[in-house]
């Protein structure tokens, strides 16, 4: 094994003289940041050239965003009795740096992502500075994600930082669009129709002539709650059971109502055949926003695989519904992180008109935030 000092400007330069020197299957040891008249960097690398054996910790090809402790010293040790590397190493390729956000966000978390599996495959335990730990500890009890948690961290000098964080992270619908049509897709009983309904509601109680359409033929009992619904709120109601039908529907309603919203079939999202006809549904002449639901409640791994499926999709807004039945709420976290969807509304009842939000990002922040039942 060789191991090696490496003194930069900063560590994207370390890095590349890790790589030339090293080879990208060098990991790190420990890093430094030296601060003073002229500010450094210091790292410790190493690279086993006599064995196979292939190190647990990430190697640098994968990149780390990691600078947990500002300034600090770190390094992996069995037991968990070493830190981090504390240092926040980025790629200086020119397809990263002309990334979007979005993938820099993604590469971030499945980074963190990665240290995290490998170091707990391998028996290697995380040690954090006190303030840090508080940090971790506080997000981890809310239900957030430990990849996500630990990003948090990297960010925030103390837990006072934390919202504000958390709210850049978080975006709503605009009051206004310009689409007449409304779609709401999402697993087996995750309240669409009900949403539909409310939806409808407030479109009457702010003057605007609404109709309703039912994709959903799928499920026994689904028609007959629509329609109940539109013979209480005195809007049309058409049945569509394919693409062509609901366009035909659309353009007939355009004429004479300011906004349709659309029921769909509630079904898996693993269910290839699902997808393709909600796909199939959105490539109608006639634009569709798409809102995609999801329970509050549901199981976070069922939610995080999801998305596997539905980002086949061109959904615009995600929407939580059933908010008033979960306990903790780092799940919303989680999914606005993965999907990177702005907020449309949350539900948070059965109620018709009613219990429908709007909500802003820091509204959602502290509701993240929190361990107890949501109330308006």
């Amino acid at each position: 094994m060789k191991i090696k000092k490496f003194k930069a400007r900063n560590f994207a330069d370390a890095l590349d003289l890790i790589k030339k020197e090293l080879s990208e299957d060098a990991i790190i040891l420990s890093s430094e940041e030296k601060r003073g008249i002229r500010p450094f960097v210091e790292v410790t690398a190493a690279v086993d050239y006599d064995s196979g054996y292939n190190p647990p910790i990430p190697p640098l090809k994968r990149g780390v965003r990691g600078d947990l402790e500002k300034g600090g010293k770190g390094g992996f040790e069995k037991g968990g009795q070493g830190g981090i590397a504390n240092s926040e190493f980025r790629t200086s390729s020119s397809k990263l740096l002309s990334s979007t956000l979005v993938d820099d966000i993604k590469n971030e978390i499945g980074s963190l992502k990665g240290i995290i599996e490998n170091m707990k495959n391998t028996g290697y335990n995380l040690s954090l500075p006190p303030e840090k730990r508080m940090i971790l500890h506080f997000l981890i009890k809310r239900s957030i994600r430990e990849e996500f948690a630990l990003r948090l961290c990297e960010k925030a000098k103390d837990l006072s930082q934390i919202p504000s964080l958390l709210s850049n992270d978080i975006k709503v619908k605009p009051i206004n669009t310009n689409k007449k049509a409304v779609m709401l897709i999402g697993p087996t009983g995750v309240g669409k129709t009900t949403t539909i309904a409310k939806l409808s509601a407030l479109a009457i109680q702010e003057g605007k002539k609404a109709a309703m359409v039912n994709l959903d033929t799928y499920r026994i009992g689904a028609v007959e709650q629509v329609r109940i619904y539109s013979r209480i709120m005195g809007i049309p109601l058409s049945i569509v059971s394919q693409g062509k039908e609901l366009e035909e529907c659309l353009i007939r309603y355009s004429e004479s109502r300011d906004i349709i919203f659309i029921d769909t079939t509630g079904r898996n999202p693993r269910d290839e055949s699902y997808i393709n006809e909600i796909l199939s549904a959105c490539q109608i002449k006639v634009p569709v926003e798409l809102h995609l639901l999801m329970s509050a409640s549901s199981d976070d791994e069922f939610m995080i695989d999801a998305y596997r499926f539905y980002r086949m999709l061109p959904v615009d807004y995600i929407a939580f519904t059933k908010v008033d039945e979960a306990v903790r709420y780092g799940t919303l976290y989680n999914l606005l992180l993965i999907y990177q969807k702005p907020v449309a509304f949350v539900t948070t009842g059965q109620k018709v008109p009613g219990d429908i939000e709007f909500i802003t990002p820091d509204k959602l922040t502290s509701l993240i935030l929190r361990k107890r039942s949501y109330t308006c």
